[in-house]
């Protein structure tokens, strides 16, 4: 998985597409003018191995050190997706500026090892933990500034961190979540339908789709069982009445209440079910730390504004007094300029992270890293 959830019926609207090698100029190639340390650590009860890049000036330190965490779904050290590595090129622009990266493989990718069953981002934010832990360990890292920088999901887990470990000096959220797994979920799984079936059986699906994810967000600790026999009755009292001109072209027409359950069942796995029911807000009205919060003004995964608004909401909670958050004109969740700004011209454009983007994270750290 990448960086975008999609529902089993929202995936009827959604085409796949394939993506060939292009050209990545801002890709970083060697020679290299700083030090690239590839490492492999464990954690305390070596269950977990992950490996690494640390990237560090070959002059000066010790350093301000950001972590760099990835999105959803197995990433490696890069972020690679699509043939564009983000992280790479973040860690090059940062270490040319004076500070030191350590951008890391998830488990299951690369060098990185460790359970993937019934793990959730807590899980993973143990694994940033372990990272931290390594990074005290170095003498080029400044043990005073070790700073987080997540993007998407990783956006969600530097709160979850912090809440852990509060030592965390900085925090930058390139497209972190503020809202609700169920709120950002509703969206993902509705837009793409919008404007391609009647109002009338937009609304209905959209109605359909709200229900659902509120369920599993109110009763996620209840067992999966209650859930779906619940989701079942949601939809039986949802399709009653509906003539087949509504619910024909969303494909609800001959879908039974057992065959919609069904379809719903992979959105209970832990993961997906901890994002659903989590609200950020609870991890981010905790930080005291300085925080920079971007996000793209054409993400059609993250919407800008109302997770910008709720995590400076969740901020001034806090009584955080340094804190930024700003929309990128013209970005997309990767953080590149984008034309169509669709999830599928991801991979056709060159640019991997817009240089703007880059210079605003430079400045700010510059100014706010401890």
């Amino acid at each position: 998985m990448a960086k975008f959830f999609y529902s089993c019926i929202a995936l009827i609207f959604f085409n796949p597409f394939f993506v060939t090698a292009q050209n990545r100029p801002q890709t970083p190639k060697p020679p290299y003018h700083y030090y690239n340390d590839s490492v492999v650590y464990e954690n305390t009860d070596r269950t977990v191995q992950l490996g690494a890049t640390f990237s560090y000036p070959k002059t000066g330190g010790p350093f301000t050190t950001i972590l760099l965490i990835t999105g959803s779904g197995q990433q490696d050290r890069d972020e690679t997706i699509f043939h564009h590595k983000p992280f790479a090129v973040i860690a090059d622009y940062l270490v040319k500026k004076g500070f030191a990266v350590l951008r890391v493989d998830d488990r299951g990718k690369g060098q990185s090892k460790g359970p993937l069953k019934n793990v959730t981002s807590v899980d993973f934010a143990n694994d940033v933990i372990t990272s931290i832990q390594f990074l005290l360990s170095r003498k080029e890292v400044d043990k005073n500034s070790i700073g987080l920088m997540g993007h998407s999901e990783g956006g969600f887990i530097a709160p979850i961190v912090y809440s852990k470990l509060p030592a965390i000096a900085f925090i930058v959220s390139l497209a972190g979540t503020g809202v609700s797994g169920a709120e950002i979920l509703l969206k993902q799984q509705t837009d793409p339908v919008k404007g391609k079936v009647s109002d009338a059986s937009f609304h209905a699906y959209y109605e359909l789709t709200k229900k659902t994810l509120n369920t599993i967000h109110n009763l996620h600790a209840q067992p999966d069982s209650i859930i779906l026999d619940t989701i079942k009755n949601l939809y039986k009292n949802w399709k009653a009445g509906k003539p087949d001109s509504v619910l024909a072209p969303i494909r609800a027409d001959k879908v039974p209440p057992e065959l919609y359950a069904l379809s719903i069942k992979p959105e209970l796995e832990p993961w997906l079910k901890y994002f659903i029911a989590t609200d950020p807000a609870v991890f981010w009205s905790q930080v005291k730390c300085p925080v920079l919060a971007l996000n793209g003004e054409k993400d059609i995964q993250v919407y800008a504004d109302e997770n910008l608004n709720a995590i400076a909401a969740a901020l001034k909670k806090a009584g955080n007094k340094n804190f930024k958050t700003k929309k990128l004109k013209g970005l997309n969740h990767l953080f590149q300029h984008c034309k169509t700004c669709t999830v599928q011209e991801y991979g056709e454009l060159e640019e991997t992270f817009s240089p703007k983007a880059l210079k605003i994270i430079g400045r700010w750290l510059k100014k706010n890293a401890r």
